[in-house]
Formats: structure tokens, C-alpha cells, sequence
């Protein structure tokens, strides 16, 4: 069971599926020819994307070459390099001997060493934490193939935060309770082609990481699995290369006949010391957040961390116009790309030993619009200007003029209006959620719509329209579906609409004009 030379890998062509080793996925990859991954998860997509382009990156920088188009036989002999001494070895799935390293499984060098947990399927092992087992239930594949145990131990080590006593959490992360976006500009869905892409501006970005302050090696470790852990010391990053492949967990599989298996053995520090830079170790798939930077906070540079919400509009709106973000050459176009782009978003939310939920957003950047949000033009400061303004109008939309009309329905329409109500404020949280989840699948298709050369006021007032279609939407719902005092319910049905028109215009007055005009041709 050799990554190397075993046919591990499920995947599928448009004419057939395959098993493959790692170097031929390589290969294939690079004619661009994979449709999709069999046995896959959705939330260990991006997790393998990012191994696999990590790994060619550091295979051809140490070859000198650029191009990651190449045959199996390269991928190979690049891979076996990396693996130093150890050889094929290091890419064993599974190792019965734990004091040699095996795929991300570091040597384990204790004596007598006592695992704190042992694992029968590979979705137990994954990083995934469900309450109560509600969520996605565990322990459901118990014979699976054995590339759902490379995708669980890939998605375990490198994207797992700070998990209790014992269960460390990776450097790329904003503290060990934070999460791990991946956050790319991509041309295609294609894994080939995205992989492609990725790698290129990889290279890129790896020869400005060794120029700069965080002390990286080109010929340092890559493969951190190599490495002994004895669960106290950890690497400094100017051990490692740029692209290192780390692991946060000391894990080891074996095989009992036909089946495997996985322990974990405690550790009582992180593998890699980076926790002072709150994830900011030069990972080109996570943004920078600069948003505390200056505002009486701490103001340091911190890794992007997503809320317990997910991904928003709020936050993609940063992304996509590098809004107090500094992002990578992983987010932004290489100069001979052209056409229509998609800025891609992941990020699987943690809580306490729980998982809050796997988020990803992708907003499809028309061609017309590249050069509005790419290149420092006036035009991108109009677009950058219409996008604030827009989100400004959806908190009054959403605060000012529907809530207290809501609110009002479900009080029984009372002569002063109490925003302090349990009852009302938690039927009203789950209303604002329908409301956002309406305004954010329009707010990117309305702000690229708008024609170069756009007046400002006329793009707000068609943005209003809409805000104001999905208001009356979710208003309608409360009204219908909502209870309210029976005596009342004619008072009420009644004040929730001269409520809201009355804030509506407001709050918007320039809308009157449309509504004038509507009455008019009536």
C-alpha cells in the first residue's frame, strides 16, 4: 500500500475510472484530463487540492522547472527526493514498525507509548466533530477503500485546530479554535486545470516567501512526517520549505488481516511553533485579515477566520475588492488569463468538539468586469464605492424598516413599539436570516450587472428594488404563517404594512420618485 507505486486513487475520466499511484494522478492532472475523485468528501476537496499543489510545487523547485505538466516517472523520482532517506518508505499508507515514518504518520520514538484513541473507519479519524452524532453520522464506512484513509488523515493533519489535551492544531490556522479558509481565484472547475493554474502562481509565491521574514529553507523539510515526534518539541519554520506539508497529530495506521485501523498518541505541543503569528505564516491560500489593524484592538495582522455564521457577502465583498485584506498571487489573475473567473471561498466552521458546518461561496467574475476589480482604475474605485453603499442599504433595509415592522405584527401592533421581547427577537432572528440569504444570492449577479460607466444613485435605486422585493417576501411569510392576539390581527396585519412603507420612504426617499410614477401610469 505505497502511494507511490500502488493504484490507491479512484478517479474518473470522461471515459472511464481509474485507480491510480500518486505520480500517475500527477500526471494526469497535468493533461487535465480528471473529471472528479471518487470517494471524495466535500469537505476534503479543497484539503487534497492544496496538498496535492503543495507537493508539485516543492517537486519542481527542487528540479528547477516550472512547467507542472509532466510524466509519471518525474512525479516519481521528485516525490522520492523529497521522502531524503527514507525513500519509498515515507509514502507507505501503512508502517507496522512505529518508530519509521509512514504516510503522515511521524515516528513515534516513545517507549511503551500509549495511544488516547483508536479509530476503525476512516470518517471516525477525519477532522470532522459531530454532536451527538447527529450531524453526519460517524463510523458509517466501514469498508471503504483505502484512499478514504489518505483523504482522512490529509484533511485530519491539515486543516484540524486545537481539539482538547493532547490534540494540537496546524500552523496555518488563526489560533488553534479558529478555522482554515481556502480562498482561490480559479478558471475552471476542472481539478486538472485548477491544479495547473494553482501550481504555477505557487512557484511564484514560494520564491517571494524565502525573501521574506519568516526564515523558510529552499531546501528545508517538506514532508514534516519524517521528522520523530515525541509529542513536546516542535519545528521552527526555518526548518521547513515554503511549501511544507505539515501534520498536527500523531497518528499511526495499522492492519489486523484485512482491515485498518488508526491511534492517536497525545501530544503536549504543536508540531510546528508558529502560534505568536496567529496563523500568518505565508500559506498562499489564506488571506491576511487587516480589519483590527489601527482600530484600538490588538492591532496585529491575523489569518482570515470566518465567523460562526460562515461566509457572508460582507466578507466575500472584502475578498474580491482586497478590503482591509491583503491577499495572495493565489487570489488574483496571472496576466495572460482571460475570460470569466470564479473567486472560491471554503472554510468548515469548528465549535466546541462540534463541527458548525461546512460554508463555500463561489461568485462568478464576468470577463467585462476583470479590469474593474483587478486593476487600480477608476472604475474599480466606483465599483468598490457602489459595493459599500449597497451593504450599507441591506443593515437599514434590514434593521430600520423590516424588523420594526415585523416586530410590531408579532407584539399585536402595540402604541410603542419594545425591542425587548425573547419571544419576538427569536422569531425575528430566524426571519433576518431568510432575509439575508435572499439579498446575498442577488448581490454579486446585481453589482456586476451595472454598465461601465454606471451613475451611482441609478444602480442604488435598482438595488433598493430588489432589497425591497425580498422584504416584502419575508414579510409576506410573517404575515401568513407567523401567530399573532386574534383580536388584534386585523390592527396588526394593518400596521405591519404602514409600518413598513412609512420607514421605507424614510429611510429611502429617493424611492419615491419610482413609486410616483408607478401611480401615475396606474
Amino acid at each position: 500500500m505505497n502511494l507511490l507505486y500502488d493504484p490507491i486513487f479512484r478517479v474518473q475520466t470522461s471515459e472511464q475510472q481509474l485507480s491510480l499511484s500518486l505520480p500517475a494522478l500527477f500526471e494526469l492532472l497535468g493533461k487535465n484530463v480528471v473529471d472528479h475523485y471518487e470517494g471524495l468528501q466535500k469537505h476534503q476537496h479543497d484539503a487534497f487540492h492544496v496538498f496535492l499543489c503543495y507537493l508539485a510545487g516543492a517537486v519542481l523547485a527542487r528540479t528547477n522547472c516550472q512547467d507542472p505538466v509532466q510524466n509519471e516517472e518525474f512525479w516519481r523520482n521528485g516525490l522520492l527526493r523529497l521522502a531524503g532517506r527514507y525513500g519509498k518508505d515515507a509514502w507507505e499508507l501503512v508502517a507496522e514498525d512505529i518508530s519509521c515514518p509512514a504516510f503522515m504518520q511521524p515516528p513515534i520514538l516513545d517507549n511503551n507509548p500509549r495511544s488516547s484513541a483508536v479509530f476503525t473507519t476512516p470518517d471516525e479519524l477525519d477532522l470532522l466533530q459531530t454532536a451527538k452524532n447527529h450531524d453526519i453520522k460517524r463510523m458509517r464506512a466501514a469498508d471503504t477503500p483505502l484512499d478514504a484513509w489518505v483523504y482522512a488523515l490529509i484533511s485530519l493533519q491539515t486543516m484540524s485546530g486545537f481539539l482538547g489535551k493532547g490534540n494540537q492544531g496546524i500552523s496555518r490556522m488563526n489560533s488553534g479554535f479558529g478555522n482554515r479558509p481556502i480562498v482561490e481565484l480559479i478558471r475552471s472547475r476542472q481539478p486538472g486545470q485548477r491544479w495547473i493554474d494553482a501550481v504555477t502562481r505557487l512557484l511564484e509565491h514560494r520564491s517571494a516567501l524565502l525573501k521574506g521574514p519568516f526564515g523558510y529553507k529552499p531546501d528545508g523539510l517538506v514532508l514534516v512526517w519524517l521528522e520523530p515526534w515525541d509529542g513536546k518539541t516542535s519545528l521552527q519554520l526555518s526548518e521547513l520549505d515554503p511549501c511544507y506539508i505539515e501534520i498536527c497529530r500523531r497518528i499511526r495506521l495499522s492492519r489486523d488481516g484485512g482491515s485498518v485501523s488508526a491511534q492517536s498518541f497525545p501530544a503536549e505541543s504543536p508540531r510546528i511553533a508558529a502560534k505568536e503569528l496567529a496563523g500568518v505564516v505565508g500559506d498562499p491560500w489564506l488571506p491576511i485579515d487587516l480589519k483590527d489593524i489601527g482600530s484600538g484592538k490588538k492591532g496585529v495582522a491575523k489569518a482570515l477566520t470566518f465567523p460562526p455564521t460562515g461566509i457572508t457577502a460582507e466578507y466575500m465583498q472584502r475578498l474580491i475588492f482586497e478590503e482591509q485584506m491583503e491577499l495572495t498571487v493565489l487570489q488574483k489573475p496571472l496576466p495572460n488569463w482571460h475570460g470569466s473567473y470564479l473567486f472560491s471561498a471554503s472554510v468548515l466552521i469548528r465549535g466546541q468538539g462540534t463541527t458548525d458546518g461546512f460554508y463555500e461561496w463561489e461568485v462568478e467574475i464576468p470577463e467585462r468586469k476583470v479590469r474593474s476589480i483587478f486593476d487600480r482604475s477608476k472604475e474599480r474605485d466606483e465599483l468598490v464605492s457602489l459595493s459599500r453603499r449597497a451593504l450599507e442599504y441591506v443593515a437599514i433595509m434590514r434593521d430600520k424598516v423590516l424588523k420594526p415592522s415585523i416586530l410590531a405584527f408579532l407584539l399585536g401592533a402595540p402604541d410603542k413599539l419594545r425591542f425587548d421581547r425573547d419571544f419576538a427577537n427569536d422569531v425575528w432572528k430566524g426571519l433576518s436570516r431568510k432575509f439575508d440569504v435572499l439579498w446575498s444570492a442577488d448581490y454579486f449577479r446585481w453589482l456586476f450587472s451595472v454598465p461601465d460607466g454606471f451613475n451611482e444613485m441609478e444602480g442604488l435605486r435598482s438595488w433598493v428594488d430588489i432589497l425591497q422585493d425580498h422584504a416584502l417576501t419575508v414579510l409576506e411569510e410573517a404575515d401568513s404563517a407567523l401567530p399573532v392576539r386574534t383580536g388584534r390581527k386585523y390592527k396588526a396585519q394593518n400596521q405591519i404594512r404602514r409600518r413598513f412603507w412609512g420607514s421605507f420612504f424614510a429611510n429611502f426617499p429617493f424611492m419615491r420618485r419610482d413609486h410616483h410614477e408607478l401611480d401615475a401610469e396606474s
